[in-house]
């Protein structure tokens, strides 16, 4: 009987220390809520807060005007690349005029007398005007000329033509303003790029 007594005692006084423990533990309130514990929002600090930006001071905007012009000089003192020269595939050079009534094989590029020249070879595909479609193989071919940029001042361009019906012309040597060309018929011209004529060769 007393060994019972002594085992009640002792689970009395487990008990209450016990109740002494839990009544020390915070209880939340209902109002508040609670994260999950998988919730991200409980391991992320609260979000701070963000005021609104005012406007930068004359000092500040003279600094950011600086850097731009800095930026700017750095930009422009960039070695650039060496213009394109030679003679250059129809892909490179693309829809030069700007429509595809021209058929452009070629061209040639080279800066002479510190100006612009540009040849293109090829035919015409069709006659906007008349609507008739023309056969690169047996098409008049032509080049065209262009001295300076279009659209500033001096600029000159010049279109000639074969005079027989051999076909589009490609540009297929260069050597210094003398061009040699070749129809899709096989027949070859020579094309003086100063002087502006185009002769047969034999």
């Amino acid at each position: 009987m007393a060994s019972q007594a002594f085992c009640l005692r002792d689970v009395g006084a487990s008990l209450l220390i016990l109740g002494l423990s839990l009544a020390s533990v915070t209880i939340a309130k209902a109002d508040e809520p609670v994260s999950p514990p998988n919730s991200p929002g409980r391991f992320l600090p609260p979000f701070p807060q963000v005021r609104p930006r005012r406007p930068p001071t004359p000092e500040e905007l003279e600094i950011i005007k600086e850097r731009q012009r800095e930026r700017e000089a750095e930009y422009a003192a960039r070695p650039k690349p060496a213009p394109l020269t030679g003679i250059v595939p129809g892909e490179v050079v693309g829809d030069a005029f700007g429509s595809s009534a021209y058929l452009i094989e070629n061209a040639w590029y080279e800066i002479v007398n510190g100006k612009d020249v540009r040849v293109y070879a090829g035919a015409m595909r069709f006659d906007r005007s008349s609507q008739v479609e023309y056969d690169p193989l047996t098409v008049h071919g032509f080049v065209v000329i262009e001295i300076g940029r279009p659209g500033e001042p001096g600029f000159r361009g010049e279109q000639l033509y074969t005079p027989t019906a051999v076909g589009s012309l490609r540009i297929i040597a260069a050597k210094g303003n003398i061009l040699t060309l070749q129809s899709r018929q096989g027949n070859k011209f020579s094309l003086n790029v100063q002087t502006e004529e185009l002769t047969p060769l034999r």
